[in-house]
């Protein structure tokens, strides 16, 4: 299928860079493989909302477990 498309200047420098530095053909070759990882992704997170949903019934965190998501993102934050 041939789709086309109109990128906005900073999208276009995007996909020029891709290709090169992932050593595509073209910029179509490119963009067929972000379609596809984006697909791929999507097929995860259903897979894990699927899996959580499934799981049983929620239960509340506790003060503690807060508190270690906090610290794991402020840790992740300062690099």
């Amino acid at each position: 299928m041939n789709v086309p498309i109109e990128l906005p200047d900073h999208l276009k420098q995007f996909v020029d860079q891709g290709t090169k530095e992932g050593g595509y053909a073209n910029p179509s070759e490119f963009i067929v493989a972000l379609v596809a990882a984006a697909n791929e992704k999507q097929g995860e997170i259903e897979q894990a909302l699927m899996a959580g949903i499934s799981s049983g019934e929620a239960e509340p965190w506790t003060d503690a477990e807060w508190q270690a998501i906090r610290e794991r993102v402020v840790s992740k934050s300062v690099k």
